[in-house]
């Protein structure tokens, strides 16, 4: 019998981030026969989706008929709206076709289409490069979330700090709106009322577990990095996805372009074995092109299955998506023009707008690359 030439060490867990961030979300359970975790995370996620997707995202709604009167109050209003309900829209989406998602997850990363290395061509390295971008980009794309967030949140709280700040008699005055607007159920005309509001608006918890399942560290996040997690954990993973194929797509061609060497290189290991010249034309060599060549083929039909399942399954999504980041980049263009340059609404609005941005790039870069990388 001969020795096969070890594989090549691939990357391993191409999703782990993509998991991570639907976990805080409370879209992608932990793996572990802890029932106790299991229970209190079944409890967190429908208290997120009860409170922030339901709750939460109708009282925004119902601000809208508050705030029609003033041009950029209903403005900021739609396109925080739009992007909160279309975060509820992907969790609802999650809860009907995310089983259909890992399947296809679980086939792009089928250890079965693993191939050697020859030459230039590595695959090991390939698969370790393309899951280096996407780990960089959805950390990026959840940095500007939060950076969002925080841009929003800074300004009425330094205005707070201030009026707590000045002395009896002071003309600092409490801000008169929230960092986000919403149907409140109480008022917030005081300072500590305020605060609570704030609270209101950003208080929830989210926790991150180990490889076993165990919490290691639970954090506190409210409706609005409950939208920033289940919108980047959706999107990223959509684009992330669309990585993985792209990274297929290249393993294909590395893998046809080598299929008689690496074919060779079965037979051409140890000390007796006949020059790898001489064997070329060999039974066992052509069997084991036809094996490879079947191998490539199944790869090839796989990734192709992916992508159509994929597009028929986000279609309606992105096409909905799409449509409002645009309308919500001419807005907040808009916003943009009429703020003062270089103050904290100047800075609040050129923070949304790059991450919304950043979220319509994500889906035309790398839907191009699949593009591409189908064509070379």
């Amino acid at each position: 019998m001969i020795k096969q030439p070890p594989y090549e060490v691939y990357a391993t867990d191409f999703f782990s981030v993509n998991r991570w961030i639907l976990k805080c979300a409370g879209l992608w359970p932990p793996s572990t026969p802890n029932r106790v975790v299991r229970r209190l995370y079944q409890l967190y996620t429908i208290g997120v989706f009860l409170f922030v997707n339901l709750w939460f995202t109708g009282t925004e709604f119902v601000s809208l008929f508050y705030t029609y009167k003033s041009q950029y109050e209903l403005i900021k209003n739609v396109n925080f709206f739009l992007t909160h309900f279309m975060g509820a829209v992907k969790v609802i989406f999650w809860y009907f076709y995310g089983h259909l998602l890992r399947d296809i997850m679980n086939a792009l990363e089928n250890p079965q289409l693993h191939y050697e290395r020859y030459a230039d061509f590595s695959p090991h390295r390939i698969s370790h490069l393309h899951r280096a971008i996407g780990r960089r980009y959805s950390l990026l794309f959840l940095a500007l979330a939060h950076a969002t967030l925080i841009s929003s949140y800074i300004p009425p709280l330094m205005a707070v700090a201030e009026y707590l700040n000045q002395p009896q008699g002071g003309l600092q005055q409490l801000p008169s709106r929230l960092p986000y607007f919403c149907w409140m159920p109480f008022s917030y005309d005081t300072p500590g009322k305020y605060l609570l509001a704030v609270a209101y608006q950003a208080g929830n918890c989210a926790c991150r577990w180990t490889a076993l399942g165990q919490v290691k560290r639970c954090s506190f996040s409210g409706p609005m990095f409950s939208y920033a997690y289940s919108v980047v954990g959706m999107d990223a993973l959509f684009m992330n996805i669309l990585n993985c194929i792209a990274e297929n797509m290249v393993l294909i061609q590395g893998a046809f372009k080598t299929v008689r060497e690496r074919s060779t290189l079965h037979y051409c290991v140890g000390a007796l074995a006949p020059p790898c010249d001489a064997i070329r034309e060999h039974p066992l060599v052509l069997r084991q092109m036809d094996l490879e060549t079947k191998k490539i083929i199944k790869h090839l039909q796989i990734t192709q299955r992916a992508c159509k399942h994929l597009e028929g399954i986000y279609h309606i999504i992105t096409l909905s998506q799409v449509t409002a980041t645009l309308f919500i980049l001419c807005t907040s263009l808009y916003l943009i023009s009429t703020a003062s340059p270089f103050s904290k609404q100047f800075f609040a609005e050129l923070v949304y707008m790059m991450a919304m941005l950043f979220e319509l790039f994500l889906y035309c870069w790398f839907g191009n690359e699949v593009t591409l990388k189908a064509g070379d």
